[in-house]
């Protein structure tokens, strides 16, 4: 009988030692959702607020070394954008075209991009709804969000294939003047069909 209350006096301890082992862990998930503005006493508006935030995301080196210069084959029919950091910065840039080495840039669609070569920062006007600035270059894979505001900086020829998606995640096609050129100074720019 004694060696039976010893098992379970044994097995009651291994059991209060395991809910200790368990305690922190909830302790610190609370402390991680309280870093996040998450925890159960913050407001709906301040949930919203830290989920709401639009952030640009890269995945770097996508595809990996198997992966050809121009990208996987999934964006091979996608639009492709360049951007020269010497040319002329008077024009105001256009859906396939940036000019000069920087620019303000607001997305007006959710939009997917891969980076063929050069590089750029790309610093929002908003940090605390748009997130820290972001240095993009050759072989990453970016997702700029819709509603995004700011201004890209060129550090060297830039090109990259791109698509536009809609809060889904299904690809949406380019309005017929997509090869429109924007004409003119980033004041008076208007769309001209070439």
């Amino acid at each position: 009988k004694s060696s039976t209350k010893k098992a379970a006096s044994k097995k009651a301890a291994d059991g209060e030692i395991a809910d200790k082992k368990a305690a922190p862990k909830k302790e610190n998930s609370k402390k991680r959702s309280v870093k996040n503005g998450l925890d159960k006493g913050a407001s709906t508006s301040d949930k919203k607020a830290v989920t709401s935030r639009k952030i640009i995301r890269v995945v770097p080196n996508f595809g990996g070394r198997r992966c050809s210069a121009e990208g996987p084959s999934s964006v091979k029919s996608w639009g492709m954008w360049d951007c020269d950091p010497e040319a002329d910065g008077d024009h105001a840039p256009s859906q396939r075209h940036g000019y000069g080495r920087s620019f303000p840039w607001h997305f007006d669609v959710a939009e997917k991009a891969y980076v063929v070569e050069g590089s750029a920062t790309l610093t929002a006007d908003d940090p605390s709804l748009h997130g820290e600035p972001v240095t993009i270059k050759a072989l990453d894979m970016v997702t700029f969000p819709k509603g995004w505001c700011g201004r890209w900086e060129v550090h060297s020829f830039l090109r990259k294939r791109y698509a536009f998606f809609d809060h889904q995640g299904i690809r949406i096609d380019e309005e017929e003047d997509d090869d429109a050129e924007v004409m003119g100074t980033k004041k008076g720019a208007k769309r001209v069909k070439r």
